[in-house]
């Protein structure tokens, strides 16, 4: 965790998400998400990740580095920085505001935000969810677990691995709220099989130990170094007052743990989620001029859950992909593919027709884990952004 001010030489784009996040690039080159003070989910959402991040820091965890961020004027990208409520448009003030370093620079280096269930036994620190979601539960996280992944190599297996690192803390403390809650499915990461069945329990109460064996004064500091200018008329108080609630709710986190695992398990291993249909037709008599092999043409549809599952498609065959095209309206769309170390492999022109996504992709030879990406415009027009990713396992 800096406390040292990293000026702000370019915006990139805008970010998703109800903070209205935004990619931005320092003067120490290096690129962050910057979480302004004023946004919509309100300017406490800053210190519940600064003190959160400090936590999982110390539990040894994986999390980006959190640094205190100032914009200049005149920067390329600054028409970016405003708040959009409904109608209006609020400029973002030229204060301090929080910026979550990138691991790699993701212009050079792919990150993901999700991985299909195929990938999860690659993440090299999958423990960490297990004890995400038990600090999730003693800070009384009111969102779903967030993470992103990255690609690295471990020794000389030539295998994809991927680093997890855990993100999106402001909702802790029930957000602006500073109160906790109890509910068993926050701070779930939204496919449970990343978890262990066999060892959660156990792995959850070594976790409990973990935070347990925190010093008291490591967790009272864990607001050390905010800016003043974050906190309202009373917040500083409160806020210390909500650190010693945290330490003595420590002593209850078995109970709260168990009892969030129980209902869990009654309700079944696969949560709920909006499905996001991504059908691959497989014609190759269409796409004849890309087809480099003899095989008969293979007509197949198949059906992915963004963030869940995977579409198959066997190698050496063209595809038609097609994804609907819910809240879509700019006709200006880019597909891309990319393979699972993040090397692009096709880009194209995609199309908006009949409320659904298409894009011709020529046939894939090697066997192996893709990604279908869309990118589109921004809605003044001046930016990209990644819309929708998808992730496509070729055999």
């Amino acid at each position: 965790m800096g406390s040292a001010v990293v000026t702000v030489e370019s915006i990139q784009r805008r970010m998703r998400g109800g903070s209205q996040a935004l990619l931005v690039r320092g003067a120490d080159d290096q690129v962050y998400v910057a979480k302004c003070a004023g946004n919509p989910q309100g300017t406490r959402t800053l210190i519940n990740e600064w003190v959160v991040t400090r936590l999982l820091k110390l539990l040894q965890a994986r999390t980006p580095e959190l640094h205190l961020l100032r914009f200049e004027t005149g920067v390329p990208g600054e028409s970016l920085l405003e708040f959009r409520f409904g109608n209006r448009r609020i400029p973002i003030a030229r204060g301090l505001h929080l910026g979550s370093r990138c691991p790699v620079d993701p212009e050079r280096v792919a990150i993901f935000d999700f991985l299909p269930r195929r990938l999860l036994s690659r993440i090299v620190n999958v423990k960490d969810f297990t004890l995400a979601f038990v600090l999730d539960k003693w800070v009384s996280q009111t969102d779903s677990r967030q993470a992103i992944f990255v690609r690295e190599r471990t020794g000389g297996d030539q295998s994809a691995k991927f680093g997890a690192y855990l993100i999106d803390h402001g909702m802790s403390f029930g957000g602006t709220r500073w109160e906790f809650s109890d509910a068993p499915f926050h701070g779930v990461y939204y496919d449970r099989s990343i978890y262990d069945p066999d060892t959660l329990t156990i792995d959850c109460h070594a976790a409990v130990a973990q935070i347990r064996a925190l010093p008291e004064s490591a967790i009272s500091a864990a607001s050390q170094d905010v800016p003043l200018e974050w906190f309202e008329a009373g917040d500083r108080d409160k806020l210390a007052r909500l650190l010693e609630a945290l330490v003595s709710r420590r002593a209850k986190l078995d109970e709260i743990v168990d009892r969030a695992l129980e209902q869990i398990s009654r309700a079944g291993k696969i949560l709920p989620r909006a499905s996001l249909l991504l059908t691959l037709l497989l014609l190759s008599s269409i796409f004849s001029p890309f087809l480099h092999t003899s095989s008969p043409a293979t007509d197949l549809n198949l059906c992915a859950y963004r963030d869940v599952d995977y579409a198959v498609a066997p190698k050496g065959h063209p595809l038609k992909l097609t994804a609907e095209a819910y809240g879509l309206t700019d006709p200006s769309l880019t597909g891309e593919i990319v393979n699972a170390y993040g090397l692009r492999i096709w880009i194209n022109p995609a199309v908006l027709s009949n409320g659904h996504i298409e894009a011709s992709v020529p046939a894939i030879h090697s066997a192996g884990e893709y990604f279908f990406r869309l990118y589109g415009r921004t809605e003044k027009g001046a930016d990209i952004e990644l819309l929708r990713e998808y992730a496509i396992v070729v055999e």
